[in-house]
């Protein structure tokens, strides 16, 4: 609890939010309308439970002061496209501080929400529970916490912003509870307020920089960014699936899988109008930051499947491509498609909907983009208990030492004693990465999903999504540039992903897939997995992090999903650490990727070989994407974008 003093002063010696309730909500909402009535104040005897000298008149200048009768003000108003409730909290009365009147607005406005369907947004600014009503206020953070369950199953977002400062029980209910968090740069933002903070701590540690470096916060932003940056968070949250006019929402439709990227090729948009050629990706260690897109530059969706494909066979160069269906839109069909086949004619894309990605800031990684191309989503995966699947298409894939479809036969057929068609031969590109087919040996698909040129997390999810946001933290402490989490929006639809970006996953970036796994599932968003890792970090710093819980619950969450997940393995995929991530049925592969029980080097070691026989077991191992397939654990090789056109 952190004291006000009789004006409404912290009594921590702490600064004030400057910017009033009101002010807050104009700057960030069009149309507030305060709601009329709420719930009857109680009678209470003279200066509150307590009896507390000069409560009332302490009240009663705050009210004088601020026009406000609380410390409170809730009511609907439109965030960009969205209706939204809205609480923001007035500093100047009372600082902020929660009291049994704010408990009764604030447990008012949930219910509202939850009758109106709407997502709350709370803007946080309050010193905590407060003083003057000991127990009593104290006793509404339980209040609090139990609207904000009861929303949360309900299906709806919460955002929070933290303003300047939030102490105290607001930080740990109001606002540390919302499933998004942004906060702004420089306010201070702990449970703890100075005045009981140890004496020689860091004022540092108590500010929103910090708790968004502990993973506390998804994102810093800056006050005139606030509004884009909640219309864009509102519009990728609220666009899960439709409900039935009994509220029972209806189930989602899987996320199409992404199109292999290849390094180099050359770009064109679905008019056929050249775009250059993508530059070489320089991804070393740690994971870089996507480059920025061109116009219309993204991978269509995988095209539907009529037939088996042989794996690693590329499409059948100039086969024809079908028009889309009359009135049928950009992916009208969700389940992630089977590849191998001509794609659809893709339509024309309209711009980005409302609410676009905001521009950078400190902590924000969203990027928006202007109009591409992309092709509807074909045939394929069934979806979970419930839906339509369209029907089953599984790959075939051949034997070990039997090679696909000789160049030129139709796809689906083997020519009997054609010679094996890899990417290892001696025009394979010096880089080990290639086109459209898979490696020749196992040794040969390690070396490919190693080359520093491939194509990584960023490269994808730049072409997959025309906007995103992402959260960060584990929200115990934990961050991993490695893991990638967000929701983005594709043609309109939002899906939500997990990337990992080639680097060994810390115990943190599993707990933050699982946070964002649970949230989707709450909002009935279909989630995309890109899986990346050479393995699971295994220092001792991991262990003591709690590694195996942390990969544990990831595999529970993707299990229990009740949406689909849809993944793709686009470079290593280095044993549990990386099948923690992987959808059972719903996994795809790409060229340039390996899946493996162990490294081929550390099997070596544990066999006791030397290094001579290191590619000898990497064969042995079958960790090719074809032996993958052929092993019944992917469900076929998605071909190159280009490949499809």
């Amino acid at each position: 609890m952190t004291p006000t003093g009789p004006d409404g002063a912290r009594a921590d010696g702490g600064g004030r939010s400057t910017a009033s309730a009101r002010d807050v909500l104009a700057q960030v909402a069009d149309h507030f309308r305060e709601f009329e009535t709420g719930p009857p104040a109680p009678p209470e005897p003279p200066d509150g439970p307590l009896g507390w000298p000069g409560y009332d008149a302490a009240r009663a200048r705050a009210r004088e002061r601020t026009g406000e009768q609380e410390s409170v003000v809730c009511g609907t108003g439109r965030i960009g496209a969205c209706e939204a409730v809205l609480l923001s909290f007035e500093f100047g009365f009372l600082g902020g501080s929660l009291g049994a009147r704010t408990g009764d607005l604030v447990e008012t406005a949930h219910e509202r929400a939850r009758r109106l369907r709407l997502p709350l947004v709370t803007l946080v600014a309050t010193g905590g529970s407060r003083m003057q009503e000991g127990m009593r206020a104290l006793s509404q953070l339980q209040r609090v916490a139990r609207q904000t369950a009861l929303t949360r199953a309900a299906g709806l977002p919460q955002l929070a912003v933290v303003r300047d400062p939030t102490t105290g029980g607001g930080w740990a209910t109001l606002a540390a509870g919302a499933d998004i968090v942004l906060g702004l740069p420089g306010a201070q933002v702990a449970f703890a307020g100075s005045r009981v903070r140890p004496p020689d701590a860091d004022p540092a540690a108590y500010t929103a920089e910090a708790q968004y470096a502990a993973g506390h916060l998804d994102q810093l932003v800056h006050s005139h960014e606030l509004a884009r940056t909640l219309a864009h968070w509102l519009t990728l949250l609220t666009g899960g699936p439709s409900h039935t006019p009994d509220g029972t929402p209806a189930p989602p439709e899987p996320a199409p899988a992404p199109h292999a990227l290849t390094r180099g090729r050359h770009l064109e948009d679905v008019s056929g109008r050249h775009l250059g050629e993508e530059p070489a990706l320089h991804l070393g260690g740690e994971p870089a930051e996507a480059p920025p897109r061109r116009p219309g530059e993204r991978a269509e969706a995988p095209p539907s499947g009529a037939g088996p494909h042989a794996v690693g066979t590329a499409p059948v160069p100039g086969a024809p491509t079908a028009a889309p269906p009359s009135g049928a839109g950009p992916h009208t069909v969700g389940p992630a498609p089977v590849p191998g086949t001509p794609a659809p004619a893709p339509p024309s894309r309209a711009g980005t909907p409302p609410g676009a990605a905001p521009s950078s800031g400190p902590g924000v990684r969203a990027t928006a983009s202007p109009p591409g191309a992309g092709a509807p989503a074909g045939e394929g995966v069934p979806g979970p208990a419930g839906e339509h699947p369209a029907p089953e298409v599984r790959a075939t894939a051949s034997p070990p030492g039997s090679g696909p479809s000789a160049p030129g036969a139709p796809a689906g057929e083997d020519r009997p004693g054609a010679e094996p068609h890899t990417g290892d031969g001696p025009d394979a590109p010096a880089d080990g990465t290639s086109a459209a087919v898979p490696p020749g040996s196992g040794m040969a698909a390690v070396a490919r999903a190693r080359a520093a040129g491939r194509p990584r997390a960023a490269a994808y999810l730049d072409a997959y999504f025309d906007s995103r946001e992402e959260i960060n933290g584990d929200r115990c402490g934990g961050t991993d540039p490695g893991m990638r989490c967000g929701f983005g929006l594709r043609d309109g639809r939002t899906v939500a992903f997990a990337a990992q970006c080639g680097t060994p996953t810390r115990p943190a970036g599993y707990r933050t897939a699982t946070r964002l796994l649970r949230l989707a599932a709450r909002l009935g968003i279909p989630v995309l997995t890109l899986i990346d890792t050479p393995g699971a970090a295994n220092g001792p710093d991991a262990e003591a992090a709690g590694a195996g819980p942390a990969i544990a619950e990831t595999f529970a969450a993707v299990a229990e999903s009740p949406v689909p997940v849809t993944s793709l393995l686009i470079g290593e995929g280095g044993s549990g650490g990386a099948l923690a991530l992987a959808a059972p049925g719903r996994l795809w592969v790409t060229p340039d990727s390996y899946f493996s029980v162990i490294a081929p080097e550390s099997a070596a070691a544990i066999l006791k070989r030397d290094s001579g026989r290191v590619a000898e077991t990497a064969d042995a191992l079958r960790l090719r994407p074809q032996d993958v397939v052929a092993l019944g654990v992917a469900r076929g090789i998605v071909p190159p974008a280009h490949h499809c056109q």
